[in-house]
């Protein structure tokens, strides 16, 4: 039997190190759906949180732990819990399955691995302290930073799904779903009952907001 959800994630890790502490940084991450390189759309998240291999090697546990010579990895894996609800999303808001052909670009608003959503600002200015400039662009997505480095992303994108923690990198936050009432007619979220771009991680455990994604999309994606 085939896998329910056989997209490819490819990503690179980076791993500096802070006193005693093991932080990764994931950056330059992608969905793709089939082998075509056009940009189908994009996401924004909070972090990379609890990013793990679907399938463990030597080579990764060693290199999270911090004990591999090298200080980055190259990412070939599988979806997780939560872009895999991303993914059936995107498939429940295309009538022709043939339309989902591309690559879905993975944005964060901090590229640092932290699962626990409160403590990745903690671990992102632990790594801001430690990252050189030149490295800076690999933390933080440069179009979290520039409006117009994140309306020419967007207006690459069919669709732009946003969704984020409560509660985290709140200014920067305010400022990407700002900047984004420019491109409404391709903006895609889950609005909570507080009237919070939810997460999706949250879609799979409260179907009402995985609807609410599937509704918005499709008021898109029609479009195409």
């Amino acid at each position: 039997m085939g896998r329910k959800y056989p997209e490819r994630v490819t990503a690179s890790m980076l791993r500096v190190n802070h006193d005693n502490e093991t932080l990764l940084i994931r950056h330059n991450t992608s969905v793709h759906f089939g082998e075509s390189t056009d940009q189908l759309g994009m996401v924004i998240m909070t972090n990379p949180g609890s990013f793990e291999l679907k399938t463990t090697t030597p080579e990764w546990t060693s290199f999270k732990n911090g004990t591999s010579p090298l200080d980055t990895f190259e990412v070939d894996d599988y979806a997780d819990l939560t872009m895999r609800n991303i993914i059936k999303a995107i498939k429940c808001s295309y009538e022709d399955q043939s339309m989902i052909s591309g690559i879905l670009r993975v944005y964060n608003l901090s590229n640092i691995r932290q699962p626990v959503g409160l403590k990745a600002e903690v671990y992102h200015n632990r790594a801001k302290q430690v990252i050189s400039s030149e490295l800076m662009a690999l933390l933080e997505d440069p179009i979290t930073h520039s409006e117009d480095s994140f309306l020419a992303e967007c207006n690459k994108s069919r669709f732009v799904i946003m969704g984020f923690v409560d509660k985290v990198f709140e200014d920067k936050m305010s400022k990407v779903i700002n900047w984004s009432e420019s491109v409404k007619d391709r903006r895609v979220c889950a609005v909570d009952k507080k009237g919070r771009f939810s997460h999706p991680r949250r879609w799979i455990t409260e179907p009402f907001l995985m609807n609410e994604a599937i509704k918005s999309l499709k008021s898109v994606t029609c479009k195409f």
